[in-house]
């Protein structure tokens, strides 16, 4: 796989005049806003469709979005990644089946707020993730723990208050946090950065600032992450793929309180 192209490169914020009011009083000031930028996805020279995001891990992004939508399985499928920036488009070169590919016929464009992919087949993505696999064990300090690290990241919630975050995390340890404006875009990321770094899911959590839709739900099965991990709520319709696909929800997490939706992918320890 090669790539060009830095993730970096762009601006992430921008200060906006306005007027605030604070204690009774009005003033002229400046608030920082997250940026909301829209690159154009290239498959093998073909348009496929715009996603407005925060210009960073944009590789992680699309890669991830195309794991997600079960064209990428394996990142030897992966021939060529280019970000650029000065032209808004990140172009890839994918060596996959023609009926992989054709998942991608229909363009659009994916705003950045709670937009969800293109095809998103949940017949397909929530098949069970495996049999005869033992359950993962999960200490409830790990979900306590890794869900006050995603919530306390020094990110740039802290300083726009606009974007969600989404994180990879071993029993252990959080692997990595990513941002993005959306949630999707969010969980998009990390799929991406698991994929393109060779790192195994079937043995992490997969946390999220956000809700857990039944898109997220998809990405997370398609990823095989057996437990997904929220501060926020699950929808029904999530919760009924989660069951199918057998994986493991825990929403609400908030102080020393959670739900705990277990459809045999893990087993929590009170010790």
């Amino acid at each position: 796989m090669s790539a060009s192209g830095s993730n970096e490169s762009e601006r992430l914020t921008v200060d906006v005049p306005a007027v605030r009011y604070s204690n009774g009083t009005l003033a002229e000031g400046v608030v920082t806003l997250a940026r909301e930028v829209p690159y154009t996805l290239f498959v093998n020279d073909e348009e496929i469709l715009s996603i407005a995001t925060l210009p960073s891990h944009l590789r992680e992004l699309f890669i991830g979005f195309l794991v997600s939508e079960g064209v990428l399985v394996s990142p030897n499928e992966v021939a060529e990644c280019i970000v650029d920036h000065g032209s808004k488009i990140v172009r890839t070169e994918l060596n996959v089946p023609p009926h992989r590919l054709e998942m991608l016929e229909r363009k659009g464009m994916l705003t950045s707020g709670c937009a969800g992919g293109l095809v998103f087949s949940t017949e397909v993505a929530s098949r069970a993730i495996s049999t005869g696999v033992p359950r993962l064990k999960v200490p409830i300090s790990t979900i306590l723990d890794r869900t006050h690290e995603l919530d306390t990241y020094q990110g740039l919630y802290r300083v726009t208050r606009g974007v969600h975050a989404a994180s990879v995390a071993e029993i252990s340890r959080t692997i990595t946090i990513l941002e993005d404006l959306g949630r999707h875009n969010a969980v998009d990321k990390i799929v991406g950065y698991c994929f393109l770094n060779g790192i195994q899911t079937d043995d992490k959590l997969l946390l999220t600032t956000g809700r857990i839709t039944s898109e997220v739900l998809t990405k997370a099965a398609r990823s095989r992450f057996p437990l997904v991990v929220s501060r926020s709520s699950s929808s029904a319709l999530a919760t009924s793929i989660a069951k199918v696909a057998g994986i493991d929800l825990v929403t609400y997490v908030r102080g020393k309180r959670f739900n705990y939706f277990c459809h045999g992918a893990t087993e929590l320890l009170t010790g």
